[in-house]
């Protein structure tokens, strides 16, 4: 068994929960082919029929067109090179990567060959090499070429050039895979500078630092998720007005990212929670109690900082709150979802009456409006919104660490409370998983429910079926 150093586990740690934060395929990343404008009258149709191939998407037929055409003007300096080019697109489009980076690279040895190294026409069969090797898996190559194609696409276009932020998500994705996660997020803070210079402001760039916010969630970079999400909403309260409906989901993920800087420390933070309950000031407010108890009991200052996360926690959910509420006519369904939201987070900080609180009245509207399809989904059964992940071993034996990636079918009981009871161990999956059995009883116990909910109130649940992920993936 070899130790690892803290810096190897979070990689491994990423590797076994990358998220899908960017949906497109990695051939949507690559350029179109160029329509050639040929005098030849057969040349000129086959190039006709390669254009309509690759508008209906069938690149074998294309491919086809793409050779013919390749070959006939393999002599022409110009033609020749673009033909070229557009073959080595369509070969990877069609899945031959090794053979679409055989004819980029002679592309780019022809353009090369005038000694400017800089010249614009390289991005292009640069960018669908490093994508080629990204397909390939070899993503050394992969972020070779890529940075390689940015920094031509920037001498060219300039600093603020939105294309050389087009290939992003595959170049993060590579670095984070080789090791560099340090450099990813280095990337990762350069691109998000690049979008604000570009964009500016608007719908678009809220959008771009919504990507940019998931990535710096799976990166573990708290701090700069929530600053993002803060940004956010700065945008959209210029765009639709700071009271405006359309700021809900944002307030909604900035909760979120302040809850996922709660959960390393959870149990500490349910600590200090249940301690500040306990206090009875009668003639103070409660952050006043908070403050007492974090600084004259003397707390480290990451408590204090914990402390204040699980603050804004709440703030951004009560101010969604407040403005759906004050809508002329308010979605009471919204308003119920969050109500619930607000319920998982005291459940989460181990404040249950105020959990219950949240859940009866999103219960109430619910039941009062119908919305019962809603309500089973919500309520019917308990709801997992937390489970602790199973700490990474001191070992680099591959065997050992995909057992991390498996999950065990539990059976269990629920109480009122949300917790966990009478956990039995169904399956584990895959077969290797079997070893980490005592592992997955014990870190189980730890998970929190939203317990289900009936008009009596928050009721227990017998013999729940209830899987178990080792290492989930970060929340959306």
């Amino acid at each position: 068994m070899l130790g690892l150093g803290r810096d190897v586990k979070r990689l491994i740690a990423l590797l076994l929960c990358i998220p899908s934060v960017w949906a497109a395929s990695e051939v949507e990343l690559l350029p179109a082919p160029a329509s050639l404008v040929l005098a030849d009258s057969q040349l000129a149709r086959l190039q006709q029929q390669l254009d309509r191939s690759v508008a209906a998407g069938q690149y074998p037929q294309a491919l086809d067109s793409a050779r013919r055409l390749a070959q006939a003007l393999a002599s022409d300096p110009v033609s020749g090179t673009a033909a070229l080019e557009n073959l080595g697109l369509i070969e990877i489009q069609s899945g031959d990567a090794a053979a679409g980076i055989s004819s980029l690279e002679q592309v780019l040895e022809r353009l090369r060959a005038s000694g400017n190294f800089r010249d614009p026409r390289l991005a292009r069969p640069l960018y669908a090499i490093g994508v080629g090797y990204y397909q390939l898996k070899d993503y050394l190559k992969a972020i070779d070429y890529i940075e390689q194609a940015n920094f031509v696409t920037r001498t060219d276009k300039g600093l603020e050039s939105l294309e050389q932020t087009r290939h992003d998500d595959l170049l993060l994705d590579s670095l984070i895979r080789v090791g560099r996660v340090d450099d990813a997020m280095d990337r990762l803070d350069v691109s998000t500078n690049i979008q604000r210079m570009a964009l500016k402001e608007g719908p678009e760039l809220e959008r771009a630092l919504y990507k940019a916010a998931r990535w710096y969630s799976l990166l573990e970079a708290a701090y700069q998720e929530s600053s993002l999400h803060e940004e956010r909403l700065e945008i959209l309260a210029k765009t639709y007005g700071a009271d405006s409906p359309e700021l809900v989901p944002v307030y909604y993920d900035l909760a979120s990212s302040y809850s996922r800087r709660m959960h390393d420390d959870l149990d500490r933070l349910r600590g200090m929670k249940s301690a500040e309950r306990n206090v009875s000031y009668s003639f103070v407010r409660s952050d006043q109690v908070r403050r007492a108890i974090a600084y004259d009991q003397g707390a480290r200052s990451d408590d204090r900082t914990l402390l204040d996360a699980e603050w804004k926690a709440v703030r951004a959910l009560k101010i969604a709150l407040r403005i759906l509420e004050d809508q002329d006519e308010p979605d009471l369904q919204a308003i119920a979802e969050t109500y619930v939201r607000l319920g998982d987070h005291y459940q989460l900080i181990g404040n249950d009456r105020k959990a219950r609180r949240y859940y009866q009245r999103a219960y109430d509207m619910l039941h009062e409006n119908g919305a019962t399809e809603y309500l089973a989904q919500t309520f019917g059964s308990p709801v997992p919104i937390y489970q602790k992940p199973l700490k990474l071993p001191s070992t680099n034996d591959p065997a050992v660490l995909s057992a991390y990636q498996g999950e065990a079918e539990l059976l269990l009981d629920v109480n009122s409370r949300g917790q966990p009871r009478n956990i039995e161990v169904v399956e584990l999956r895959p077969q290797q998983a079997s070893v980490l059995e005592d592992k997955a009883l014990r870190y189980s116990r730890d998970t929190i429910f939203r317990p289900r909910i009936t008009e009596d109130g928050t009721v227990s649940t017998e013999k729940m079926t209830y899987i178990y992920q080792f290492r989930p993936g970060a929340q959306p």
